[in-house]
């Protein structure tokens, strides 16, 4: 996180300028600490006042650097996004290569130095989900793909339940202690905004989302040797791959995982990669030790074949059954290994003290109090300095205080308040809803296999944010309305293919099943 830039807001919390400052009768004072004045023992001059006054001046004229250098990168970054999007419309197979590239990049955020630019950077200073205004790679993607486009938008109901709940989100800084530091977590909705309309409107080109899907699970396969490297190089008894903890690789893992599965059971061409990415991510997911990530992962894959093989049997599906039970047979004693491995290391103690409990506690004393929210991005600075988690029994430790309520839906509704937390869930419900009923009404397609696991993998995501806050983490919500746009352009487009072909009365409906073997897919 850039942490070069600083906050004009916390400039008045700063000692003034020695120049400003006056006494009583207005004469002009020194500060007490003056980096300038120089040192002295025993009242005579150090002799390391002179590499004193450089080393300082020194590490200011690396800080303004450092900053010069990332705003240069910006404006390089966002110079390149008209050639890219010339490229986009000209160049037959460069929209392939740029979706893969968008497709990763969310899962190096934590990992390249220049992912994103802090235009405005509390790093250090605040404690939230994040802690400024940013801007990203991805974003400069969005806004390349944005300018490659041609006539056509996507619909108002697509976006209407994020524009409701950014707009909460917005009217929660009129609670906020800070306003600017709940100014980030708009910011970062919107930018999400921008990605989830960029994805849903490249999707209704029919490659896009395939292109996107190979980019994820080049990402995951990264982590994968990440995970294997802190597992058996350093010891970790939780590994956390490329990003910077395993909660945040388990919840990234569901977007990944049921997508390319729903592919596997149709048989949609390209088995090997798919299976190997399914392999992958099982892995990473047993390697971060997670309870959470273990059990909702294995009950999505037991969900989203239930609903596929209700769709219709085939022999394929009968054979992952099969191989299913030979797979859970091999991953079962490496799962308990993992386990035994994170609790010999870390001890479970939740009969004596229940850290989620407590948090939900403080977050739901937050409520009682302020039922229109504390505003965005406020509930660590909330919790700690104004006694409710000293009321809920949260640990005493920085750690326990700094951290944030481990419920998706309990930080929604302290932040933003009822509205809110309203508003939040019709932002998640739209989009899976969406999924699963497009998806079943094109199951004998591709795509509509592909819906059905996008739709699973929101559940999953939806229900394991009950025990995590990660879904607010910007590398979690890449993935997430990546995901969610992914959805409304592959809706809107059969839709589309639906209403031409009942316009028309036939059934020339490209993308049918019907229309290819199995094993050759349906794109």
């Amino acid at each position: 996180m850039d942490t070069s830039v600083t906050c004009a807001a916390r400039a008045p919390a700063m000692a003034a300028p020695a120049e400003s400052r006056t006494s009583a009768d207005n004469k002009p004072q020194r500060s007490q600490f003056n980096i300038m004045r120089p040192l002295t023992f025993g009242g005579h001059p150090a002799c390391v006042n002179l590499l004193f006054r450089h080393a300082v001046l020194g590490l200011i004229d690396e800080k303004v650097g450092i900053v010069r250098l990332k705003f240069a990168a910006l404006f390089i970054a966002f110079a390149c996004t008209v050639p890219l999007s010339l490229l986009l419309r000209s160049t037959p197979g460069f929209p392939r290569l740029f979706w893969t590239v968008f497709g990763i990049l969310p899962f190096l955020a934590a990992t390249m130095p220049l992912f994103d630019v802090g235009l405005i950077s509390w790093a250090g200073q605040w404690i939230g989900f994040v802690y400024g205004l940013e801007l990203s790679l991805v974003d400069v993607l969005a806004v390349a793909a944005l300018l490659s486009f041609g006539p056509g938008r996507i619909p108002l109901w697509c976006k209407l339940p994020l524009l409701i709940y950014i707009a909460a989100a917005a009217l929660s800084i009129l609670q906020a202690y800070e306003p600017l530091a709940a100014t980030f977590g708009v910011w970062q909705f919107a930018r999400m905004f921008l990605i989830m309309v960029v994805v849903a409107r490249a999707c209704l080109e029919p490659r896009t989302a395939i292109f996107i899907m190979q980019g994820m699970a080049i990402g995951m396969a990264a982590h994968l040797v990440a995970v294997l490297h802190q597992r058996f190089g350093l010891g970790l008894s939780q590994a956390h791959g490329l990003f910077i903890h395993q909660n945040t690789l388990g919840m990234a893992a569901h977007m990944v995982l049921f997508p390319h599965l729903a592919l596997l059971l149709y048989g949609y061409r390209g088995t090997r990669w798919q299976l190997l990415t399914i392999m992958a991510t099982l892995l990473v997911v047993v390697f971060t030790a997670s309870r959470a990530a273990v059990g909702f992962s294995a009950l999505g894959i037991m969900l989203l074949y239930a609903v596929l093989a209700l769709a219709g049997m085939t022999q394929r599906k009968m054979l992952f059954a099969l191989s299913g039970a030979v797979a859970l047979a091999i991953i079962a004693p490496i799962t308990i290994s993992s386990f035994d491995k994170r609790f010999d290391a870390a001890p479970l103690t939740e009969d004596q003290y229940d850290e989620r409990a407590a948090f939900n506690r403080a977050a739901s004393f937050i409520v009682d109090d302020h039922p229109l929210g504390i505003g965005s991005n406020h509930y660590v600075h909330v919790a700690k300095n104004y006694g409710y988690s000293e009321r809920a029994g949260v640990a005493p430790s920085e750690v326990n205080r700094n951290n944030i309520v481990h419920n998706a839906y309990w930080l929604a509704m302290a932040e933003t308040g009822y509205p809110g937390l309203a508003a939040f869930c019709l932002m998640l419900i739209v989009p899976m809803v969406t999924a699963l009923r497009t998806g079943w009404r094109e199951r004998h397609n591709a795509e509509g296999n592909l819906l059905i696991g996008c739709g699973v993998a929101l559940l999953i995501a939806y229900i394991h944010s009950m025990y995590e806050w990660v879904i607010f983490g910007k590398e979690v919500q890449y993935l997430l309305f990546t995901t969610m746009g992914m959805i409304f352009g592959i809706s809107l487009r059969m839709n589309a293919i639906r209403r031409a072909t009942r316009t028309a009365g036939t059934m020339s409906v490209p993308y049918r099943a019907q229309s290819a073997p199995a094993t050759e897919g349906a794109w």
